[in-house]
């Protein structure tokens, strides 16, 4: 009988991504992966570090593992993504933090070293160092499915102040045009519907202006591919190339993430973005001239350091005036090995929380009336799961939809009339067409 594998993911796509390489590797080496954590014989978790709930989380689920782990003699429990800074194991001379905090853990890995997998948990000889190529190497399974994340870079260059990701993952590297879209028709064969690709700041793909936008004009170019989406650009990156190729292409989903963290240019400047909020604005009026139906989607941070309340109206604002569809925003979180965490003037969390309230009810309340005008349209969905009679999927806009269904439509592209817009959802009934 094949040992089985249980992967629990946390944090942003790139994660996501990552766990089907991680996957790859360990059904190389005999492994069969499992959806129930008490049939596993390793439990292994992906981790995010950019704020330090996620991390916390993550040592609450140790905690509950040490059991899992002495039920049956013989367990592996091992973690890798942000929260790991050296590939190790209880066995080795240097061993990383985690493994002196919880000792219950067996190894830990940096995701650029999955191929050394299989060596960490005693499956093979220690094989030499494995460079960055080497996890780009690994060829990761779409079978079954009906999106692939497909990442065309890895790590960052930017060093925003309150960011761990360039001390997590390290500087950018990109792959090459070639493997990306080798990578995008394997998903495709196996029956990928939509492909999205992925890196910390997609725009500066190969460090070259223009390159993301050549890239994304070949992927899209790709046979059968039915939609592309990409994620995340930089506002001081994204420029007007990438919007003619998003205007060029219908296969190209009419939906942007184009990531603010802020509204008020001093704090702009102090998180170290690169730009302004006026800068900022003039791209995405761009944008809707060009796209008039695109959705525009976003992330915020509330209470960075020093943010009076003067700055945090001026963030709301900014938010009126950009009309964004939906935002991801978050309570300042202070980071290790960040410049920010000792800034003066630490925002209290008293203030953070109301801030956050504050700015929800802004967000709730703009989302809310874009979906009214959305009721009687009918969108295009593609059914990403079913359960007890309720399909969900995402719009070409990435608007989240429900409707009754059943499970033969996973992995189809339906069309969903609106019929009941709520606050961040909308709900709709299947329209068939003869």
């Amino acid at each position: 009988m094949m040992p089985k594998y249980f992967l629990r993911i946390f944090g942003c796509s790139m994660n996501y991504a990552d766990a089907a390489r991680i996957a790859a590797v360990l059904e190389k080496n005999g492994w069969e992966k499992t959806d129930k954590p008490e049939e596993a014989n390793a439990y292994f978790l992906i981790t995010c570090a950019v704020k330090q709930k996620a991390e916390d989380k993550v040592f609450g689920y140790l905690k509950d593992l040490a059991k899992w782990k002495k039920e049956k003699p013989g367990r592996i429990l091992g973690i890798t993504g942000c929260m790991v800074r050296k590939t190790s194991n209880q066995s080795s001379d240097k061993r990383d933090r985690l493994l002196n905090r919880s000792p219950m853990l067996d190894s830990v890995w940096k995701i650029e070293d999955t191929a050394q997998l299989p060596a960490l948990m005693g499956l093979q000889q220690k094989s030499s160092a494995e460079n960055i190529a080497d996890y780009f190497h690994i060829t990761p399974s779409f079978e079954g499915k009906s999106a692939a994340l497909i990442p065309i870079m890895t790590g960052c260059d930017n060093f925003c102040t309150y960011c761990v990701v360039p001390f997590a993952r390290g500087r950018e590297v990109s792959r090459s045009e070639k493997a990306i879209l080798t990578e995008c028709k394997n998903a495709i064969k196996q029956g990928v519907k939509e492909i999205t690709l992925l890196g910390q700041n997609v725009d500066s793909y190969q460090k070259q202006t223009g390159k993301f936008a050549q890239l994304l004009e070949k992927v899209a170019q790709v046979k059968g591919l039915q939609r592309l989406r990409f994620t995340s650009s930089h506002p001081k990156d994204f420029n007007a190339g990438v919007i003619e190729v998003m205007r060029k292409y219908p296969n190209i989903e009419k939906h942007l993430h184009l990531p603010a963290q802020h509204g008020d240019n001093e704090i702009l400047r102090r998180m170290n973005r690169g730009y302004t909020s006026e800068e900022f604005l003039e791209k995405i009026k761009l944008l809707r001239k060009k796209i008039p139906s695109i959705s525009i989607t976003t992330d915020l941070i509330v209470g960075f350091p020093g943010e009076s309340e003067a700055q945090f109206k001026r963030l709301l604002k900014f938010y009126r005036e950009a009309n964004f569809d939906f935002c991801f925003f978050s309570k300042y979180s202070p980071r290790p090995e960040t410049p920010a965490a000792k800034f003066p003037n630490q925002i209290p969390e008293k203030v953070k929380a109301e801030r956050w309230r504050k700015l929800n009810s802004l967000v709730v309340k703009i989302t809310k009336q874009k979906y009214v005008k959305l009721k009687g349209k009918t969108l295009e969905v593609l059914v990403e799961k079913c359960r007890e009679g309720i399909c969900e999927g995402r719009s070409s806009e990435a608007y989240l939809v429900k409707f009754t269904g059943d499970a033969q439509l996973i992995r189809e592209i339906v069309k969903v009339k609106i019929t009941q817009p709520r606050e961040v959802e909308l709900w709709g009934e299947r329209k068939f067409v003869f």
